[in-house]
């Protein structure tokens, strides 16, 4: 027979219930959580302007710089790269044109010895050799021993060949980064010493001196053999150019220092008269122009995006709230409407004047590509003084998003750090409400137990009544 407390008994149901009261409970915890993870998302947001404020700010600093010609950079040429390569003019200021004319490289000195028999003993037969070598600032002497010992332990004379390996050997252990030195087999019989200076010009020659023995054969030469020779007169290891009718001897083929500002690489003689150009570059200068507007753009649409209110959508962007983020786009597009203080009759002083303006969301464009070209070739000192005067709508637009944008002081900041106590508010509330919470469902969880309690005690009641009335043979 069914029973009230068979209701209750099946699964243990009360637990359910339990969980269900605490689900219902818990709407203030989630509440407060949902509330946090907005607040959150708002800090996010704010970094990611933050981001792309900087980024336009590290933009106009870059274009203010003066070393890097923003507006006025220029490029060079050569009418003949394979005679003259020009790297670089940094340091050049205007357009400039230069006629070279290249008489000779810069070579690195090479000196020979005389072809001798390999298997010959006549270097030994001058002793043991040692020689002083000098190449630019560093002098070292060299030595080597005319004799080796043999397999049995006697001495016996080196070959011209072994005297001449052991002189290169010396010269790579005494000057490993400043000259190199080989044994060549001219034939299967004959060999060569060769010794080049590894930097050329005239003051990274090979100087030998105090020659002796063995070595002094090899230099200086003897009576059945010719001393060393220098592929290149010593007096020609320096380039010689002309550069606008001046002569010019350098001992590197790479010249940094004939024209300032000027870096340019002698690839080989000339047989005319080649000119160096330097000329604006103005595709490189629209290049920077352009990517000013990019991170104008860019820090433009960010802010929009995350202050956007869609009414009909029921959308809105993360900061929609936050009205000075909001109103800084419409204040920097208002900025760059303004003409520069100070500027005379007929300077540009508006961005208008070289072909820019804006839409009606903020966003930045050229309007007249031609009339920015034109600016910027034929009048950019004008446009490098609007972009860094202090005077000028370019310095005010850094200076107000730099005011959002400063570490500890910025809006940006003191925003996130508003943000940051209202988060840590809402931790607290939420650790409260899950301490709350515990107690609510053990509460619960008791007053489910005496209620289990009680129909258990009801239950075996109603069994006792049956069992006295089955006894008294009532049912």
């Amino acid at each position: 027979m069914s029973s009230v407390g068979n209701i209750f008994q099946q699964n243990n149901p009360y637990e359910k219930y339990v969980q269900q009261l605490v689900q219902l409970e818990s709407q203030t915890k989630m509440k407060l959580q949902a509330e946090q993870s907005d607040h959150r998302e708002r800090k996010d947001a704010l970094g990611d302007v933050s981001s792309k404020l900087s980024t336009f700010n590290s933009k106009l600093t870059e274009l203010q710089d003066p070393d890097n010609q923003s507006f006025s950079p220029l490029k060079t040429s050569s009418s003949n790269e394979g005679v003259v390569n020009v790297h670089s003019a940094d340091g050049i200021e205007r357009p400039s044109t230069y006629n070279i004319d290249i008489d000779r490289l810069a070579t690195r000195d090479t000196a020979l010895s005389s072809v001798m028999q390999g298997d010959g003993f006549d270097l030994a037969a001058e002793g043991d050799g040692e020689i002083t070598l000098t190449i630019g600032d560093k002098t070292e002497t060299l030595a080597v021993a005319a004799q080796r010992e043999d397999e049995d332990g006697n001495m016996v004379d080196k070959t011209n060949r072994e005297i001449l390996e052991s002189f290169a050997d010396q010269v790579s252990v005494h000057f490993g980064e400043e000259a190199q030195a080989n044994v060549f087999s001219v034939n299967n019989e004959e060999v060569q010493f060769s010794i080049q200076s590894l930097m050329t010009g005239n003051e990274n020659r090979l100087e030998f001196s105090d020659a002796g023995g063995a070595l002094a054969a090899v230099a200086d030469g003897t009576a059945a053999m010719d001393g060393m020779t220098h592929l290149v007169p010593q007096d020609e290891l320096d380039a010689r150019f002309t550069i606008d009718g001046v002569t010019f001897e350098r001992s590197e083929n790479v010249v940094d220092d004939a024209i300032t500002g000027l870096t340019f690489e002698l690839m080989r003689p000339s047989e005319q008269a080649e000119q160096m150009t330097v000329q604006r570059d103005t595709d490189k200068a629209r290049s920077n122009v352009d990517g000013f507007i990019s991170a104008f753009n860019d820090m433009n649409k960010t802010i929009r995006d995350k202050t956007f209110v869609d009414a009909e959508g029921d959308k809105r962007g993360e900061l929609q709230n936050m009205r000075s983020i909001r109103n800084l786009t419409l204040n920097l597009r208002q900025t760059g409407l303004l003409p520069m203080d100070g500027a005379e009759e007929g300077q540009l002083s508006r961005l208008s004047e070289m072909g820019i303006g804006f839409d009606n969301d903020g966003t930045m464009r050229v309007e007249d590509s031609a009339l920015l070209n034109e600016m910027l070739e034929t009048r950019p000192g004008e446009v490098t003084e609007f972009f860094t005067s202090e005077e000028s709508p370019i310095a005010q637009m850094k200076e107000q998003t730099e005011a959002y944008t400063r570490a500890r002081t910025g809006i940006i900041a003191s925003m996130k750090d508003g943000i940051d106590q209202q988060i840590s508010r809402l931790d607290d509330r939420i650790a409260a409400q899950e301490r709350y919470l515990e107690q609510y469902e053990e509460r619960q969880r008791d007053e489910f137990n005496r209620l289990q309690q009680i129909i258990t005690e009801g239950q075996d009641q109603f069994n006792q009544v049956m069992g006295f009335q089955q006894q008294l043979g009532m049912f």
